[in-house]
C-alpha cells in the first residue's frame, strides 16, 4: 500500500489525543483515575444542550441540516452578524483543515508560531503545503516576526489566541499591527477556542474587525466552555466571500443533527457558561498559586489549562503520575520535552494533582 501513498501523507505523524481513562484503567489496573489532559470542561456538558439532544433522538433517521441553518441563525442573533458570515464545522479543528485545503496549493505556505496548536501544521501537511515555523517570544506568538516571515507564497497565517498549549494571548495592539502590515491576500486565521475563559482586558475584540479586515477568519468551538467536546461542533466567522470559498470544500453534512441541536441550546445556557467561567478562573488561580508555593515553573494562563515546566523529562513525570491515577499531557510533540500541560479541574481533582506532584517531583 505504501506505493499508493503520496510522500506528504506518508510523512504525517498522526495527532495523539490525551490518554483515555478506560485505557489507563485497563493497562494499570487502577479504578480511581482523574483526567486533566484534554482541556475538557470539568463541570460536564451544558444541561440545556443535553436535553435538546435527547429530544432529537427520534429524528436520527433524517439527515442533518446541511449548512447548519438553525444553529447559524441562533449564532447570528447572539453575535449580531448575518448568517452568511457564519460557517459550521465538525469542531473548529475541521475548519482549520478546510481552510488549509481551500487556500493552499503545492509549494504555497502557512506561517505558524512554533508552539502553536499542532493541528495547524498537520492541516498544512495534509493539504500538501509548507509550514513556515516562527520562533515564539517568551511562550507567546511573535506577531512581528510572523509578519516578517510572510513571502509571495504565503496564503495563511494561523494565530491561536489564547494559545494551546502555552495559555498565552495575543493582545489588541499587536494584532492590529499585523493586520495592517500583512497583505489582504493572506488569510489570517484567529483561533479563539478558549476565548470565553480570558480575563485580560486587552484581549482583542475580533468580531468588531470583520468589516475592516475581510481576510480574517475567526474560529470558535462548543468543545470547551460549553462542555460539548464529544459531539464535535464549532463555527467560524468571516467575510461572505471567504466563507463561500470554504463552503466549496466543506462536506455537505459535516455536522450531525445532535451536535447542531445541542450547540443551539447551549447558546442559551448563560448560567452554565458563567458558572464554568467563574469556577475555572478560581481554580486556575488556585493551581498557579500552589505551583508558585512549590517552585514549579509555569506559564500564567488565560485558558482552562496551565503549562508547567520541570527539570527532568516530562514523560518521566507523566508516567509517575499515571501510576497514581492522574492523567496530564506531555508535550514532546510540541518540542517541549520537559513540559506538561495541566487542565484545570474541579477543586478536589486539583488537590489530588498537587498531592501526586508532591510525591513525584
Amino acid at each position: 500500500m505504501t506505493k499508493l501513498i503520496p510522500p506528504h501523507i506518508e510523512k504525517i505523524r498522526p495527532y495523539e489525543p490525551g490518554k483515555p481513562i478506560e485505557e489507563v484503567k485497563r493497562e494499570l489496573g487502577l479504578k480511581d483515575i482523574i483526567k486533566l489532559a484534554s482541556n475538557e470542561n470539568a463541570y460536564g456538558p451544558s444541561p440545556r444542550a443535553v436535553r435538546a439532544m435527547r429530544e432529537k433522538l427520534e429524528e436520527l433517521h433524517l439527515y442533518p441540516v446541511g449548512n447548519g441553518y438553525y444553529l447559524r441563525k441562533k449564532l447570528s442573533e447572539k453575535l449580531d452578524l448575518p448568517t452568511d458570515n457564519i460557517i459550521i464545522g465538525n469542531g473548529s479543528c475541521e475548519l482549520v483543515e478546510i481552510t488549509a485545503k481551500t487556500f493552499l496549493d503545492f509549494h504555497e505556505n502557512a506561517v505558524i508560531s512554533e508552539r502553536a496548536f499542532i493541528m495547524y501544521w498537520l492541516a498544512v501537511q495534509i493539504a500538501n503545503g509548507n509550514s513556515i515555523i516562527v520562533p515564539d517570544l517568551d511562550f507567546r506568538h511573535d506577531l512581528k516576526a510572523m509578519a516578517a516571515a510572510v513571502n509571495d507564497k504565503t496564503k495563511i497565517i494561523f494565530i491561536s489566541n489564547p494559545n494551546n498549549p502555552t495559555g498565552t494571548i495575543v493582545r489588541s495592539e499587536e494584532l492590529l499591527e499585523l493586520l495592517d502590515t500583512v497583505s489582504r491576500d493572506v488569510v489570517i486565521v484567529i483561533d479563539e477556542a478558549y476565548y470565553e475563559f480570558v480575563e485580560d482586558p486587552d484581549y482583542p475584540d475580533t468580531k468588531s474587525l470583520l468589516d475592516r479586515y475581510p481576510n480574517i477568519l475567526i474560529l470558535r468551538t462548543f468543545s470547551k466552555i460549553y462542555g460539548l467536546a464529544g459531539i464535535r461542533i464549532g463555527y467560524g466567522l468571516g467575510h461572505v466571500d471567504l466563507l463561500t470559498s470554504l463552503n466549496r470544500v466543506r462536506s455537505p453534512f459535516n455536522t450531525n443533527s445532535l451536535a447542531q441541536a445541542g450547540a443551539e441550546a447551549a447558546l442559551d445556557d448563560l448560567d452554565f457558561v458563567q458558572e464554568s467561567r467563574e469556577k475555572n478562573l478560581r481554580e486556575r488561580r488556585f493551581l498557579e498559586e500552589e505551583f508558585r508555593k512549590r517552585h514549579i515553573d509555569h506559564i500564567p494562563s488565560q485558558g482552562n489549562f496551565v503549562l508547567v515546566n520541570f527539570e527532568e523529562e516530562g514523560t518521566v513525570i507523566f508516567k509517575k503520575l499515571l501510576k497514581l491515577g492522574v492523567i496530564i499531557r506531555p508535550l514532546g510533540a510540541y518540542k517541549m520535552p520537559k513540559s506538561l500541560r495541566v487542565t484545570v479541574g474541579k477543586h478536589e481533582e486539583n488537590l489530588r494533582l498537587l498531592e501526586a506532584l508532591d510525591q513525584v517531583s
